[in-house]
């Protein structure tokens, strides 16, 4: 309201408290406890590049041909999201 001194609770500084912010399930928590986006990111990229790397020991299963593992597409999907994780935890410290 117009003439109230009580502060909008848009801009009030316990808005963006983080404790009253809940974790996602989504998330994995890093080492510090807290929910992390890059340790999030490279669970996945480690995983899919273990199930490529297993799914390619055979070349069919059942009707299903699979591709034979490609070191340079796997290492240019987990390299970066390995330097970000390290570069942001070195960072931190």
């Amino acid at each position: 309201m117009l003439g109230d001194n009580t502060p909008d609770s848009a801009s009030s500084p316990d808005s963006l408290d983080p404790v009253t912010i809940k974790d996602s399930w989504i998330w994995v928590k890093g080492s510090d406890g807290n929910a992390s986006v890059t340790t999030t990111f490279v669970v996945i990229a480690f995983f899919v590049t273990t199930a490529a790397y297993v799914l390619s020991i055979a070349e069919k299963i059942g009707p299903v041909s699979i591709r034979s593992f490609d070191v340079g597409a796997c290492a240019a999907y987990l390299t970066p999201t390995m330097a970000l994780y390290f570069g942001r935890r070195w960072s931190e410290k």
